[in-house]
């Protein structure tokens, strides 16, 4: 049956954030490479903010306008019952179910977030351990298409596999480009949120992948060698 093949992973607001992010720095990096690049330094006024912090900020307020608008659902553990006056803690609080309970529209419009987006407090309430469908937030904002329809795994394009496409996948996500050569450890977490068949990326196998989508020389690191006269024949 189509419902045993569903994928019922659940993830947090941070990693859902996270996966929008992505998305979002990629399609502007590659915006960017297609840009006429400025002729004349840009004043100080007129300087781009960190592009990354940029993405992560759009992808929260892409995320919550989802989840206000009732486009993405999600749950988390409900507490109707306040704490004691004096009693120790961050939350005012107390006794949150053992299982999780929807998380409506009118709550999240309601409510607001606690420390670091990992709990959402409203009149009545507060909701944690909050978490969204994993398949929900690749439909809303899944990963980039080939555009290249050279490229595209047709029956009659050249032999591919899983492993391969998930490479090609990574470079695009990622926006990795001659210039620009993403963090080994941020590819490793990358791969390893993702599944093949059902399964998770292996350690060994994601460390693998992201060192082959990278140049040589981004996986030498260190200070690059400098050619000089040799001073041998010096006398």
């Amino acid at each position: 049956m189509f419902i045993e093949k569903l994928d019922r992973h659940q993830w947090t607001l941070e990693q859902a954030k996270q996966h929008i992010a992505r998305l979002i720095l990629a399609q502007r990096q590659r915006e960017t490479a297609a840009a006429e690049p400025r002729r004349e330094p840009a004043p100080s006024w007129d300087r781009p903010e960190d592009p990354v912090k940029r993405s992560q900020d759009n992808a929260r307020s892409e995320l919550f306008t989802a989840l206000r608008d009732g486009d993405l659902h999600a749950t988390g553990r409900l507490s109707t019952q306040r704490r004691e006056r004096y009693a120790a803690g961050y939350s005012i609080w107390d006794f949150h179910s053992g299982y999780p309970l929807p998380i409506s529209p009118a709550q999240w419009r309601e409510g607001r977030l606690g420390f670091q987006d990992n709990n959402l407090e409203y009149l009545e309430g507060e909701f944690i351990d909050i978490r969204v469908p994993r398949f929900m937030v690749l439909a809303i904002w899944p990963e980039p298409r080939f555009e290249d329809e050279a490229l595209k795994p047709t029956s009659g394009s050249p032999y591919t596999t899983p492993y391969i496409d998930m490479m090609f996948t990574a470079i695009r996500v990622h926006g990795i480009t001659d210039e620009h050569q993403s963090k080994k450890e941020a590819l490793v977490a990358w791969y390893r949120e993702q599944e093949i068949e059902g399964e998770q990326i292996s350690t060994n196998l994601a460390d693998a992948m992201a060192t082959l989508i990278r140049l040589p020389q981004s996986q030498r690191g260190g200070a690059k060698r400098m050619i000089g006269p040799d001073l041998r024949e010096a006398g």
